[in-house]
């Protein structure tokens, strides 16, 4: 593939990026993107994506321009973008789908491009002029992204990458101060999110237990981030506190990273939240499965450094259970925060 490119990569003028994932799937690809931007600096990056991701695309800095796949009630929006791809001529189409996916697919068929780039799936690869092989399963998907940036010959340094809006900033130091949080002290947001996908979110009560513990240490401000939809969840986690404790949410996702930003630490479960923040640069406290720790939370196995953003700044706690998180035990979860808290006071005490 390399070799193939060398000559012509000075010639493609486009370059089609195709995932139609949500926003931690777009935000653990952008290290990829910003290593085809320094290969390629002359191409225009087209980066397709569904409803789910369209706002995440927007953080995405070096991206040119940005398509969306509406759902199928958008009839005529979806046919102006099939229409598009299929008579504009592009020199490379990447699918950075690890997995089959029926729309994706769709969309790489239809799409004019002399090079068509995808991981081998077992399913509708024959539409594809290269493929490097498929994900393993306890690959992490900063090392996958690895794989397809080696393919093109292009750099790649496993960092997390926003751009967040001009004027957020200030418009997250506003929230914070009227909703009491501000002032001194460590700054450190829950987010119990994942409600949708029970096996990747410990329970409410537990986080109640938790969040508990850290209502009793008087440096810590604490608030619930809460996406959109899970207004009910977090009220009802909240009411079982001593104490009240600020509900921030849902907010647009760029007052969301800015918020983040902030923050000095995020507790979570395997959430598009948590990557937001290591794209923000915030330490994270993360409850996981041995699927999420092994595949897609931070640190990274084999990336781990400063440099990257990526290194001691995150911790967790892992269940013995591949595929669920929920019987990780509350005590254990504390003893790992309170290591996560104590690095964070640390390195605070050490800034300047």
């Amino acid at each position: 593939m390399r070799e193939a490119l060398r000559d012509e990569g000075e010639n493609i003028r486009i370059i089609r990026l195709l995932w139609l994932g949500r926003l931690g799937d777009l935000l653990v690809s952008t290290p990829l993107i910003a290593g085809l931007r320094a290969r390629f600096p002359g191409a225009r990056l087209s980066l397709i994506t569904g409803e789910r991701g369209a706002a995440a695309a927007g953080l995405i800095a070096d991206v040119d321009e940005r398509l969306v796949l509406r759902r199928w009630t958008s009839p005529i929006s979806n046919l102006f973008l099939a229409g598009r791809i299929a008579s504009e001529e592009a020199g490379m189409l990447l699918d950075l789908n690890p997995a089959y996916s029926r729309a994706s697919w769709a969309l790489a068929a239809l799409a004019r491009s002399r090079v068509k780039l995808a991981f081998r799936k077992g399913r509708g690869d024959a539409i594809f002029t290269a493929l490097v092989d498929p994900p393993g399963e306890t690959e992490h998907m900063l090392s996958r992204y690895r794989r397809l940036a080696d393919a093109l010959g292009a750099p790649y340094e496993p960092r997390l990458r926003i751009r967040i809006p001009s004027g957020e900033d200030g418009r997250a130091a506003e929230l914070l101060d009227s909703s009491g949080l501000g002032g001194k002290g460590l700054l450190v947001g829950v987010f119990p999110g994942n409600f949708k996908k029970r096996d990747n979110r410990w329970p409410k009560r537990k986080f109640a237990e938790l969040m508990q513990g850290m209502l009793d240490q008087k440096d810590i401000r604490l608030f619930v981030l809460c996406g959109p939809g899970e207004e009910g969840p977090v009220r009802r986690l909240l009411a079982g506190l001593d104490r009240p404790v600020p509900a921030l949410g849902p907010l647009p996702i760029g007052l969301t990273a800015a918020l983040l930003k902030m923050t000095d630490l995020l507790v979570t479960n395997a959430t598009g939240a948590a990557h937001l923040a290591v794209a923000a640069g915030t330490p994270t406290f993360s409850i996981l499965s041995g699927y999420t720790r092994a595949v897609w939370m931070y640190p990274a196995p084999g990336l781990e450094s400063e440099k990257t953003g990526i290194g001691p700044s995150h911790f967790s706690v892992v269940s013995p259970s591949w595929e669920s998180c929920r019987d990780v035990p509350v005590s254990a979860a504390r003893d790992e925060l309170r290591r996560a808290l104590d690095w964070v006071r640390s390195r605070r005490a050490s800034s300047p």
